[in-house]
């Protein structure tokens, strides 16, 4: 995944790509169905964030969706093991 620095405009396009790449890769995983959904629904009507304390806001829910769907991912490797 590509972070976002945060002294740069967030690119909510490339936000929902990212989400909608992953979403599909991991189709058959419904926790992590379940919160990429979730994140795109947060920024799917979205042209642009409101100010910066809103786009910040989006780019922590961001990180905290992507370290969920990793620690998921973890979990489901070990219990395939």
């Amino acid at each position: 995944m590509i972070k976002q620095p945060e002294h740069e405009s967030l690119d909510l396009v490339e936000i929902r790509r990212q989400i909608t790449v992953l979403r599909s890769r991991h189709s058959d995983n419904a926790r992590v169905t379940n919160l990429l959904n979730r994140l795109l629904i947060k920024v799917a009507y979205l042209t642009e964030p409101e100010s910066t304390a809103h786009a910040q806001s989006l780019r922590d829910a961001f990180e905290k969706t992507m370290v969920e769907v990793e620690k998921s991912l973890a979990r489901n490797a070990r219990k395939s093991l």
